[in-house]
């Protein structure tokens, strides 16, 4: 339910208790308003159970911590800040996977952040000294797979649900749609600069980056079919490349990139429990047919 339906629905039941007991007055009404506003509903997420993540509630949002250590075994510290009223209309929007993705590239809180990470520097490395870029890269990875995985059928009492990149900060957790577009949202920024796309198996979804424009170090990655993209984990720690044995239902970045029907028909009742996921790839499918 909305929080504007929320609101809504309470005063009308004050209403209500007016008529059938007492006149209440005009500033007590406000008050009610008032405290319903004030007062932003917790998620069930498992935020304050974890040492990487942690989240101050302020007078106007909420200060977050993030502590990570990266693949290679980097130390990292980051502090942001997001804005309650941000959160809020994050939280309000409804995204599908197609428009979520494009909302998590166009975040300006992704952009901030990524910002953050870009003028920030692993512990004990020298903060005037500019990190190379698998070191950036790395430390983006390493944040996103600090936060806790969750489903939304955990986290959000939801069968499908898909946060914001600024929901996903401040819940401290979220599925592998939800991490995925959190790193896409970085890694797309012009601070990095990466060309991204989503990949799409059954039941899963992982990151896909331009195999020209990932660090040198990374030549040698596997690439996705269609040879374009490499693929990252986003709640895996596995090697950048390597992903979860399934077939590789389609990628999506400047439109579809790479679909294979046949993988989707096979994949049968499994993959067509979630009918908006089939759907969005139909319909890019027959924007552009492959």
């Amino acid at each position: 339910m909305k929080r504007r339906e929320l609101l809504n629905k309470t005063l009308d039941r004050v209403a209500l208790g007016v008529v059938a007991s007492s006149v209440l007055e005009l500033s007590d009404l406000w008050s009610v308003a008032l405290s319903l506003s004030a007062s932003e509903p917790t998620r069930p997420t498992p935020i304050d159970g974890r040492d990487s993540v942690a989240r101050e509630r302020t007078a106007d949002g909420y200060a977050m911590t993030y502590e990570w250590t990266d693949r290679s075994g980097r130390e990292w510290r980051l502090e942001f800040p997001i804005e309650r009223s941000a959160y809020r209309e994050a939280a309000a929007e409804t995204h599908g996977y197609l428009s979520g993705f494009e909302a998590a590239k166009a975040s300006a809180h992704a952009e901030r952040l990524t910002e953050t990470l870009v003028n920030a520097s692993a512990m004990g490395e020298s903060a005037r000294r500019s990190l190379p870029e698998s070191v950036l890269l790395d430390g983006a990875i390493g944040l996103v797979h600090s936060l806790e995985y969750a489903t939304d059928a955990e986290s959000m009492g939801a069968p499908d649900y898909i946060r914001t990149v600024e929901e996903t900060l401040v819940d401290g957790c979220g599925d592998c749609e939800d991490l995925t577009y959190l790193l896409v949202g970085m890694l797309s920024q012009p601070a990095i600069g990466y060309r991204t796309a989503m990949v799409i198996l059954p039941g899963h979804m992982l990151v896909g980056v331009h195999k020209d424009d990932l660090p040198a170090v990374y030549a040698d990655a596997p690439t996705l079919p269609g040879e374009t993209y490499v693929g990252i984990e986003c709640t895996t720690s596995r090697p950048i490349g390597e992903f979860k044995d399934e077939p590789v239902l389609a990628v999506y970045g400047d439109g579809v990139e790479y679909i294979d029907q046949s993988a989707i028909t096979n994949t049968g009742e499994e993959f067509l429990r979630d009918p908006t996921q089939f759907q969005t790839i139909a319909d890019a499918s027959a924007k552009r047919p492959h």
